[in-house]
């Protein structure tokens, strides 16, 4: 050590303290920058996870809004077929009351026939 203060004009401990921090700061960097490097994978992984089911989230949901608007499509199909057939039933009743009123002797009358009475009284 005598030597390298002659060498360095006494500031040999100066250098050899500033060498073991340089070594001490490089081994903590090292050990710093390993466990940065961890975390990093860590939260990546964590990243896609959270990616992935919300993907699968995302893609349940559509499915489950296909299946309810095919369900509804069907339920309207059906309440509409419902309704051609009740439409169908009324215009028939309809035209047998009309044919009925037709030939009833009594339409000319001013007021109401017993049959004409019926006839309106069918249709509540």
């Amino acid at each position: 050590m005598k030597w390298l203060d002659l060498i360095t004009g006494g500031y040999a401990s100066f250098i050899v303290y500033a060498v073991a921090a340089a070594v001490i700061a490089a081994v903590l960097g090292y050990t710093y920058h390993a466990g940065a490097s961890n975390k990093d994978a860590e939260w990546t992984l964590k990243y896609n996870q959270r990616e992935v089911a919300i993907a699968e989230a995302y893609s349940a949901e559509v499915s489950r809004q296909a299946q309810a608007n095919a369900l509804a499509k069907a339920l309207e199909a059906k309440r509409l077929a419902e309704l051609e057939a009740e439409n169908v039933a009324l215009e028939l009743k309809i035209k047998e009351l009309s044919d009925e009123a037709d030939a009833d002797p009594d339409r000319d009358r001013v007021c109401l026939s017993d049959g004409s009475r019926l006839r309106i009284d069918s249709i509540h």
